[in-house]
């Protein structure tokens, strides 16, 4: 297996944005004398996410417009004021790094938009890392399908036993092992509570493997 390059997904991979936003939305939900559905919500992770699914949970409690654009207004809030958006995740940029060295190729695929993805890398000054950077705006049909995989190995060109793909969630890893992609999950707070298990290896940190250990682990599996 000659591994070329390596497709990276976005939110609670790259940056965890889903461990404030359930605390967001479970703050935004108990102001209205609500329990936030975090089961339904686990289900949407990494799929499109605009939060229109966690308004359609509050319209079930019957709230007002005005009620529901104030719970936007508290859930931007309270997101903004954690900390976790204010860095990426611990070891990816040592990870990025290992893998420049090697001279392998880097890119995105994001089930979000193409705003927030690209807003974000650059404020986190990562936009420049990644070639291509491929979102929901780019593509028909968001994760599970293998649609943003697929769209990132023909831009460069790629056959799916040249290139990996590192995921943090369920939808994610099914979209890159239906495009064929060997898949290795690294879960955040909020999704190391579902089940990865389908990805070829799992690890609960970029902090806990290297990318000569994922290669030579990769490269075993594929002459068995």
């Amino acid at each position: 297996m000659n591994i070329r390059g390596i497709i990276f997904d976005f939110d609670g991979l790259i940056l965890d944005t889903e461990t404030p936003e359930v605390m967001a939305w479970e703050k935004v939900f108990k102001q209205f004398g609500h329990t936030f559905p975090v089961e339904r919500y686990l289900e949407m992770i990494g799929k499109a996410s605009d939060n229109h699914f966690v308004h359609g949970f509050l319209r079930e409690y019957g709230l007002t417009e005005e009620q529901l654009h104030s719970a936007l207004q508290e859930y931007h809030t309270t997101i903004t004021a954690t900390r976790y958006l204010d860095k990426p995740r611990a070891g990816i940029l040592e990870f990025i790094q290992s893998a420049q060295q090697a001279g392998l190729r880097l890119g995105v695929a994001s089930s979000s938009f193409a705003t927030w993805v690209y807003g974000n890398l650059a404020r986190l000054k990562m936009e420049h890392l990644f070639d291509p950077i491929c979102t929901r705006d780019n593509v028909s049909n968001g994760k599970p399908d293998p649609e943003l995989y697929n769209l990132v190995l023909q831009k460069w060109g790629f056959a799916p036993n040249e290139a990996l793909v590192l995921e943090d969630s369920p939808n994610g890893i099914l979209a890159a092992k239906r495009a064929g992609l060997p898949c290795i999950a690294v879960p955040n707070p909020i999704t190391s509570k579902m089940d990865v298990s389908l990805a070829d290896m799992i690890f609960p940190s970029f902090e806990d493997f290297t990318l000569h250990e994922i290669l030579a682990k990769l490269e075993k599996k594929s002459e068995n």
